[in-house]
């Protein structure tokens, strides 16, 4: 995995961000609000009482969570869950957020012992080094949505992501942390972090709610037991496949990578149904497709209708949501691709995208023109992407994205470029990501997801694609 200069953070900085938070105790407005508490979970504030945590508390900067045997889901003001597992230690060292991201945010936590999983929300989306959590041997940056971040007995960092970019730095060094990939900083501070097959490993969610019957239990009205007729078998799902979805969960946009994952398609090809190596699942109710392709390497599509799904395991973020047809799941999906080549030029043309869509739906789909530039021995995607909305706004996507593995992912503060063509595009400023894929027994196919927030209105716009290499 690439260092990314950009977002490393110097020595001098790193500890201005860690002593900042670590003096910050004051307790102001309510920083979160207890979700659930199961087993023994306790709470302590800057007077090192212990107290019993119970679901619906209130939560302030300056308090640190023990789980002990239990575990406990929060949820923060700027939108963002955290659930941490059992025999953890956690606290809220620095939290602010008044409702808006113009710079005096932050959400500083530190982790002492265990495991946490989280799915941010607005604090570290617009100012990036306003999100950070602090363990015994290094930081954790945000540069996506949903991620695991756990350490381990010896104080190593370990840092799994599910969704966008994450960084982990020490005083050694800093590496990205793609989707699906896991990152390690080592106990010595003097080791650098580096890209592992490790993953993290968390306790089995336990069951937040208790069946009020069975099937077993129906009866008819004479008493009865009731025989149900027998649900017709699907075709089978097949496995191996990798997948990258944009879509947009409560109003927010989401790219997801699902690595290892298998799919389900139906006589036509269209993606009904994809489930992941590591729980993450997504379904659509079957009805509704739009702008769907399947050459037999790679397919894409965009859902519309009811679409469910769970994007992370621990429940952080639960897909429930019924896009209108000016709205949309989109996903590309394909073979990964297992050997990937160490040297070389290809030029990659558009074998079939999405319509971009904006995520409030405000205006019908929009069009994706482009290419992508591979240079496999430098490990690097050069994009060149051109986004045209119904609603006459322009958008183009450039710079470059680092290879890790079969996989490439980058935002516009890690080597992409995004502006406007049109409309006024971006004349505030705009954020983009793009995350991707290579698929085909020799990297012939590449799929990627994208989205571009736009600061003029908050527009998000979400979209996938499909390219072949010439």
């Amino acid at each position: 995995m690439a260092s990314s200069a950009p977002f490393r953070l110097n020595r001098s900085g790193l500890l201005l961000v860690l002593i900042s938070a670590a003096f910050a105790g004051q307790v102001g407005a309510a920083a979160g609000r207890v979700e659930f508490a199961v087993g023994d979970v306790t709470i302590a504030g800057t007077d090192g009482v212990q107290r019993s945590l119970q679901r619906g508390a209130q939560l302030d900067s300056g308090q640190t969570i023990r789980t002990n045997q239990g575990r406990v889901q929060v949820r923060m003001t700027d939108g963002s869950y955290i659930s941490l597992q059992p025999n953890t230690e956690f606290g809220i060292k620095d939290y602010r957020f008044e409702g808006k991201t113009d710079g005096t945010e932050s959400a500083f936590y530190s982790l002492v012992r265990g495991a946490m999983r989280t799915v941010t929300g607005l604090v570290g989306r617009v100012n990036r080094n306003k999100y950070l959590v602090s363990t015994p041997t290094a930081t954790v940056g945000i540069r996506g949505t949903g991620g695991l971040i756990q350490v381990l007995p010896d104080s190593s960092t370990l840092v799994r992501g599910t969704s966008g970019i994450w960084f982990l730095a020490n005083r050694a060094g800093s590496i990205d942390i793609q989707a699906g990939v896991s990152g390690l900083a080592p106990a010595d501070p003097n080791q650098p972090p580096q890209e592992t097959s490790d993953a993290p490993i968390v306790a089995p969610m336990p069951p937040l709610y208790l069946p009020g019957y069975v099937q077993g239990d129906q009866t008819t009205s004479t008493g009865e037991k009731k025989i149900e007729p027998p649900v017709p078998t699907p075709p089978p799902p097949r496995g191996g496949y990798t997948g990258t979805m944009s879509y947009s969960w409560s109003s927010s946009p989401q790219i997801t990578i699902t690595p290892n994952a298998t799919a389900t398609f139906d006589t036509a090809g269209r993606l009904t149904a994809i489930t992941d190596s590591i729980g993450q699942n997504f379904s659509s109710d079957g009805t509704s497709f739009s702008d769907f392709g399947n050459d037999g390497i790679i397919a894409w599509g965009r859902w519309t209708g009811s679409v469910t799904g769970l994007a992370d395991i621990d429940g952080l973020l639960t897909v429930n949501e019924n896009y209108n047809a000016n709205q949309g799941f989109h996903y590309v999906v394909g073979v990964p691709t297992a050997v990937m080549p160490q040297s070389g030029l290809a030029t990659y043309t558009l074998l079939g995208a999405t319509r971009p869509t904006y995520t409030d739906g405000s205006s019908a789909p929009g069009t994706l023109s482009g290419s992508l530039s591979v240079d496999f021995g430098q490990f690097t995607v050069g994009t060149n992407l051109n986004v045209a909305m119904t609603d006459g706004k322009g958008y183009a996507i450039g710079g470059s994205a680092p290879i890790t593995g079969n996989l490439f992912a980058a935002n516009n503060f890690s080597g992409l470029t995004v502006s406007g063509t049109a409309g006024s595009a971006c004349s505030s400023g705009c954020n983009a990501l793009v995350s991707g894929f290579f698929a085909g027994a020799s990297a012939e196919r590449a799929g990627l997801g994208y989205y571009i927030n736009d600061f003029v209105g908050n527009k998000n716009i979400i979209g996938a694609a499909a390219f072949t290499k010439q």
